[in-house]
């Protein structure tokens, strides 16, 4: 497997078949301003590929040299099968010079919903067996919960520095009033 940049036509393309599927609405940027961070030159967009068959793909902001993971996902038929596990491997190689690569992951304590409660826990726990740790912020971003992870080789030294870094990646495309309508520290 490997990871391949993806051109504006496989981004589009993607969007519309699997993000809009994969990821909540309240979660999905419009694909315009994806496509136009990825224009501006701080949005990178890789499709995860066995041979030429695109199985899954993530999508991070990039502020200096660190990253953000915006998106990531495996086609639904091929969850489950340690293909994600692999795709993490993948990003932690491809970004082993990154001085911070963080992500974001629904937080379980919001939701009623069992079902869901179940689902984000699984989620969280998938990235916790995979060598993501917890940065022990939590983060309300444009109305969802979310605990923020750090992978790779280098960690933030405590919760200040990862919300300073999570901070400056919001802030770097989106205006000031945006962000401090949307983007909050819980704790």
């Amino acid at each position: 497997m490997n990871l391949q940049r993806l051109n504006e036509d496989q981004i589009t393309e993607l969007y519309k078949e699997h993000m809009v599927i994969d990821f909540p609405k309240a979660e999905l940027k419009p694909l315009k301003m994806i496509l136009k961070s990825l224009e501006e030159g701080f949005y990178d967009c890789f499709g995860l590929f066995e041979e030429d068959k695109m199985v899954g793909y993530t999508f991070m902001v990039k502020l200096d040299n660190s990253y953000l993971i915006d998106y990531i996902a495996i086609f639904p038929e091929l969850r489950n099968k340690g293909i994600g596990a692999n795709l993490l491997t993948l990003i932690d190689d491809y970004l082993e010079t990154a001085d911070r690569i963080i992500g974001e992951v629904e937080d379980p304590v919001y939701t009623d919903d069992e079902a869901q409660k179940e689902l984000q826990t699984r989620r969280l726990n998938f990235y916790l067996r995979n060598n993501c740790k917890d940065t022990n912020l939590r983060v309300e971003c444009f109305g969802v919960h979310y605990i923020v992870l750090e992978a790779g080789k280098k960690h933030c030294k405590d919760k200040d520095e990862a919300w300073n870094l999570y901070k400056g990646f919001y802030k770097s495309f989106l205006s000031e009033d945006k962000f401090n309508k949307n983007i909050k520290r819980l704790f």
